[in-house]
């Protein structure tokens, strides 16, 4: 027993230590484990005298499980729920496809198990994972998850009858994590070369401003509230401006001009929107406010009055990657997980701020409101609708809504179009009308994202708790795990007392930028003349996928002639993925969404067989090659542009000196 116990904790051990440990640990066993057979003689595994495979035929309890899968593709990953004696992992591995993640949080029945069942041959393979716990679970997701990628959730009868709760429990969290991955992967895919594009536009303005992550800690424990446009925010208003000095105001960037209406100036604003939200911004008071973004931030701000400007570079996003290695600067731990309320948290967090108060954090509709009274997106409300038995957004003043919603376009689009942006806007909010629980213990109405929003934030709040006081005083809101629940008068009270000298604290100027322009010149150069190298295989791509598609076209077969051009484009296609993206930052947020298509129906496996096939291979490597090659001469003239800039800049500053 202890030799196969070691043979499966082996190759278990590869890519999960913290289970063999656990495993290892277990020196008496509390439980009844042992085997016997069913009705059909086969061996069953009893748990306390209750069998856990089927007594007829454990067989064919695996085989329905599987046929029961709705998806089974390569890029599938299968959760189990519960070891068993391996009869499903069997099943799952040798007749199904993808991974296979087993999840079981009964350490003794892993010891026994692998104690008595041979796993090496499926271990082999690397499509069989074993995890005992949540943090060990969402680390294999993590990793194995793939673009497009599905998952799926099964476990035998006896889990379902002896340990429901736990497995609703566990499948709750599955779909909230499979959100977030999914989410959080897919967006980039779809988006990054956007979100590179922002950043490289104008980016020569953007290195003159300081880095925020140059100044760990420089407002070590001064308090700090972070306001949000929540329905809740109007209820702090008055507490707000009472004690606006006895802390440093982080604002996101919809609740700018809430605050300002009221007469509070916050320090910080921050704004991470890609869109042109530029006359959110525009306030008289800006020149007394510090202006927080990412490098991806709609550059128009660069133009506005603020005090200052300060870049965060976020490590979730390569084009925030790319933007500090060209100034050759550290790659510094900093996050925003795609929410500006989550920025701003982050941001106070990194200076150092110490107690992170929370204002208009509601992320739910409370009070039947979407944003706080007041505010440009007050006229949303969110209703039940007693005849459909459902909540639902409505908008109490179509026309002021609009005139919100669409301010950054208003002179640029019809009022036609402006109708369809804000119609789709509220089909879009409908369709996506989650429950979270809220503070008291009651369901509450909310947009979809928000739900993982508040995932980002318990996140964080469980990692930093013990470095931070953290206090939620959106009072009535959703219920956010790992901070305390308190009205603002209150904190302020506890934690906050003491009137600041912001005049002091925040000096103007007191950030100074800490790059080298002569070597982001030099490294902006470096990045343009490998895009320049990589034209000629891109053109040959062009031309090849567009011979092949006349060759196809022709005879309406998969010819030799077909065989061979194709052949020749996955060449080109395995040179530029090998040889320069995943080696070259640039070029992969340049080719990434066309890279995952190809990649995602290639890990299909599908061969070419007929006129069909060779069509949908066609069209995915024509499109990937077509579309690469544009972008790829987009950023090379943008790259051009900031450069001269740069050098002006640098030449400019040289002829000062």
């Amino acid at each position: 027993m202890e030799d196969l116990l070691n043979k499966n904790l082996d190759f278990i051990s590869k890519y999960n230590k913290t289970l063999c440990e656990k495993v290892l640990s277990v020196k008496t066993l509390t439980k009844n484990f042992e085997i016997n057979t069913n009705l059909k003689g086969q061996y069953n595994l009893l748990i306390d005298n209750k069998p856990v495979h089927s007594i007829t035929d454990v067989l064919s309890e695996s085989q329905d499980i599987l046929k029961d899968i709705e998806i089974n593709e390569n890029t599938t990953i299968h959760c189990i729920y519960g070891i068993g004696l391996g009869y499903q992992i069997d099943e799952f591995i040798q007749n199904g496809k993808g991974k296979v993640i087993v999840y079981e949080p009964d350490i003794e029945a892993m010891y026994f198990v692998f104690s008595t069942v041979d796993f090496s041959d499926n271990l082999k393979n690397d499509r069989l994972y074993f995890a005992s716990d949540y943090k060990e679970f969402n680390s294999m997701l993590f990793s194995l998850f793939r673009y497009k990628s599905n998952v799926t959730f099964s476990y035998l009868d006896y889990y379902k009858l002896y340990h429901k709760e736990e497995i609703d429990i566990f499948k709750e969290y599955l779909q909230k994590e499979v959100d977030i991955v999914d989410h959080n992967y897919s967006y980039q895919v779809r988006n990054i070369y956007y979100f590179f594009k922002s950043t490289l536009h104008n980016i020569s303005k953007k290195y003159k401003n300081p880095m925020l992550t140059d100044y760990k800690d420089k407002y070590k424990n001064k308090p700090a509230i972070i306001v949000s446009a929540g329905p809740s925010l109007h209820k702090n208003l008055d507490t707000l401006k009472k004690y606006k000095d006895n802390a440093l105001i982080f604002c996101v960037g919809t609740a700018l001009r809430t605050l300002c209406s009221n007469g509070i100036v916050p320090d910080f604003v921050n704004v991470i929107e890609r869109n042109n939200t530029k006359v959110h911004y525009d306030v008289k008071e800006a020149k007394d406010i510090i202006f927080i973004a990412e490098p991806y931030t709609q550059s128009a701000y660069l133009d506005l009055n603020f005090k200052q400007f300060l870049t965060t570079s976020s490590l979730e996003t390569d084009d925030a990657r790319w933007f500090l290695e060209i100034a050759n600067k550290e790659l510094v731990d900093f996050e925003t997980k795609g929410t500006v309320a989550y920025h701003a948290i982050y941001s106070a967090y990194y200076l150092g701020c110490n107690p992170i108060i929370l204002i208009g954090q509601d992320l739910a509709y409370s009070d039947g409101q979407c944003y706080c009274k007041g505010s440009k997106f007050d006229g949303l409300k969110c209703v039940f609708d007693n005849e459909l038995q459902k909540y639902k957004i409505v908008c109490d003043d179509f026309e002021k809504f609009k005139d919100a919603y669409c301010l950054s376009v208003k002179d640029r689009y019809t009022d036609e179009q402006k109708n369809k942006i804000v119609n789709a806007r509220l089909e879009e909010l409908n369709k996506n009308i989650y429950s979270v629980p809220g503070q008291d213990g009651n369901m509450l109405p909310t947009e979809g994202v928000y739900s993982l929003f508040i995932e980002y934030i318990q996140d964080f709040a469980k990692r930093h708790k013990n470095e931070r006081n953290l206090i939620n005083s959106s009072i009535g809101g959703a219920k956010i795990d790992g901070f305390n629940l308190m009205p603002l008068n209150e904190a302020i009270t506890k934690y906050a007392h003491n009137v600041l000298d912001k005049t002091k604290i925040i000096e103007p100027d007191s950030f100074q930028v800490q790059v080298d322009n002569s070597k982001i010149i030099e490294n902006l150069k470096f990045e343009r003349d490998l895009l320049i190298s990589i034209k000629p295989k891109l053109e040959k791509g062009v031309s090849l996928s567009k011979n092949l598609n006349n060759e196809i076209e022709r005879v309406k077969i998969y010819t030799s002639k077909a065989s061979s051009l194709a052949h020749k484009l996955i060449e080109i296609y395995s040179y530029l993925t090998k040889q320069v993206m995943l080696k070259h930052r640039i070029y992969k947020m340049i080719a990434l969404t066309e890279y995952s298509e190809i990649n995602y129906l290639m890990s299909l496996n599908k061969k070419i067989k007929d006129y069909n096939e060779a069509k949908e291979f066609l069209n995915i490597f024509q499109t990937y090659f077509n579309k690469v090659y544009n972008k790829n001469e987009q950023i090379i003239t943008m790259l051009n542009n900031e450069i001269n800039s740069l050098e002006e800049i640098y030449e400019n500053r040289c002829a000062k000196s």
